[in-house]
């Protein structure tokens, strides 16, 4: 009787969750980029990002890995060094800290930041690459893009 009320107990946790939707999560608006540091270690990039959950349930993100582009070029590998949590139902801003090592780096990058810090204000920022998204014991990867004319802030 025990192992048949455990094996029930199970059946319906599992057909609970297949019955739940997954709708794509999606970057709506980038609102600025800040560069915090950039240095023989590499590259730390604050944002403030919208992000649209049409889900019922909250997501936490635990694992990236993105490719940044700076007015087309690729810039550098990079991954997200926060916790995010994004709430059901939503869409709103989080602050997002993106970190690059220097051996990421794409040829050329370093003098392409030294001009863009020199001259620009805004700049034609992209990121490509995949999130894992959690949700209790559950992950999925899915692949992101974004591309936008953001303000950059120094420091």
């Amino acid at each position: 009787m025990r192992k048949f009320y455990k094996f029930s107990v199970v059946l319906i946790l599992l057909l609970s969750f297949s019955s739940c939707t997954y709708e794509e999560v999606e970057i709506t608006e980038i609102k600025y980029v800040k560069l915090i540091e950039f240095s023989q270690k590499g590259l730390v990039v604050e944002s403030e990002i919208k992000i649209k959950n049409p889900n019922g349930f909250q997501l936490s993100m635990v694992d990236s890995e993105f490719d940044i582009y700076i007015k087309g070029s690729k810039l550098a590998k990079a991954s997200v060094n926060n916790k995010i949590k994004i709430p059901k139902n939503s869409e709103e801003f989080h602050k997002v800290v993106m970190k690059s090592d220097f051996e990421d780096f794409a040829e050329g990058a370093l003098i392409q930041m030294l001009g863009l810090t020199l001259v620009s204000k805004e700049v034609d920022f992209k990121v490509d690459g995949y999130v894992t998204g959690k949700v209790l014991l559950f992950k999925k990867k899915v692949h992101v893009s974004h591309e936008e004319k953001v303000p950059l802030k120094l420091y």
